[in-house]
């Protein structure tokens, strides 16, 4: 137990400091951490959930190969979240130190359209799921009247105060052995000087370094259940 609360806090030391230095150096990662491990056709490709950010002004488009079948890896990612099998990141930075599973939980195997998947251990922060297609696509996101803190159609051309997002993952089997998980997240928000600080400038090197750790570690988890 206690050498793996070290690992947790050594790991998540770790993964802030790959954070800080994102950020810090954002304008000449910018290019590679928007494309990590995904080719052109999957970046320019359309997903499932980009309707929920139509004109993001912040994207980026991380993928992976696992030599594992769909519906092996399926059952990793469909128990996202807080509460429940953890984001398979940086536990200490995103799931409280509680380790994420290394086991699939039968109780969460099921979320539907209307659910909310924690972000923070204690819920406060909680993202609306938006799609779900079993063995596809898993989808969280919206768009939030910043005004009144209500849920906001992202077309509508009177929204002045605004925050749209959305995450999401896609599932293409490559043959009966092998899976392309790709991983996207599109912000978009009313522009102002502080937003683009907090979503472009700070959130999105975040998410690009919990995303890939994220699917490094679906990727090993999958690949390692025999």
């Amino acid at each position: 137990m206690a050498d793996s609360k070290l690992y947790i806090i050594g790991e998540g030391i770790v993964g802030a400091a790959a954070v800080f230095f994102s950020i810090v150096l954002s304008p000449l990662l910018r290019r590679w951490y928007s494309w990590w491990g995904a080719t052109e056709a999957e970046v320019h490709a359309s997903m499932p959930g980009d309707e929920l950010a139509p004109r993001p002004k912040s994207e980026i488009t991380l993928a992976i190969t696992i030599q594992a079948p769909a519906d092996r890896v399926w059952p990793w990612y469909i128990q996202l979240g807080c509460q429940r099998g953890g984001w398979y990141s940086y536990d200490l930075l995103d799931n409280g130190g509680v380790p994420s599973a290394d086991h699939i939980i039968p109780e969460y195997q099921q979320v539907k359209v209307g659910d909310e998947v924690w972000g923070t251990p204690d819920g406060k922060l909680r993202f609306p799921v938006a799609i779900v297609e079993p063995g596809r696509a898993l989808v969280l996101g919206g768009t939030m009247n910043t005004r009144t803190g209500k849920s906001a159609d992202p077309n509508d051309p009177g929204l002045d105060a605004y925050y749209s997002g959305d995450q999401s993952w896609l599932l293409s089997p490559l043959d009966d052995r092998t899976t392309r998980l790709v991983f996207r997240n599109r912000t978009d928000w009313n522009p102002s000087l502080l937003n683009t600080l907090v979503w472009r400038v700070m959130l999105e090197p975040i998410s690009f370094v919990m995303g890939r750790k994220m699917l490094l570690n679906i990727k090993r988890r999958a690949e390692a259940q025999q």
